[in-house]
């Protein structure tokens, strides 16, 4: 086969791998939960689960509040921790839970919440703790399988 029509086998290959990518990708952004009026009782859980610690933090720090947004963002929209963009709704309901905080800083707040994420060995270990706990609560009450 000369160069030029071997080109097409490799189109072809290229083709395939993008379709599978795009099916994985579908796959990794599907939210767990999508109905954000379960917000508020997803952040009074939270809270209770914190309380709960042996040396519990200052709920209403601005590390928590990450915390918690992390866990939101990963249950209603994980493209968004991915650098995708924040679906129609999600942020008006967190500012619900924090009435005084102004949609704008949680949107830099949702800007940060990955990148700690990843280089922050502690946040990343309260985060997998929160998320478990509130895991099995919606499991319990049967809002998800």
């Amino acid at each position: 086969m000369t160069k030029e029509f071997s080109s097409i086998m490799e189109l072809k290959a290229i083709r395939e791998q993008k379709s599978r990518l795009s099916e994985r990708e579908q796959e990794l952004s599907s939210p767990v939960l999508c109905d954000t009026s379960l917000i508020p009782q997803i952040y009074s859980w939270f809270k209770e689960i914190l309380s709960e610690t042996g040396c519990p933090p200052n709920i209403e720090s601005v590390t928590q509040r990450k915390k918690f947004l992390f866990i939101v963002l990963f249950l209603f929209a994980p493209s968004v921790l991915a650098g995708g963009r924040l679906p129609n709704g999600i942020r008006a309901e967190i500012a619900g839970v924090f009435p005084d905080v102004s949609p704008c800083v949680i949107s830099n707040n949702i800007a940060d919440v990955s990148f700690i994420y990843q280089q922050y060995k502690d946040f990343r270990q309260d985060i997998e703790y929160l998320y478990n706990q509130i895991l099995e609560r919606l499991k319990n009450k049967g809002l998800i399988k």
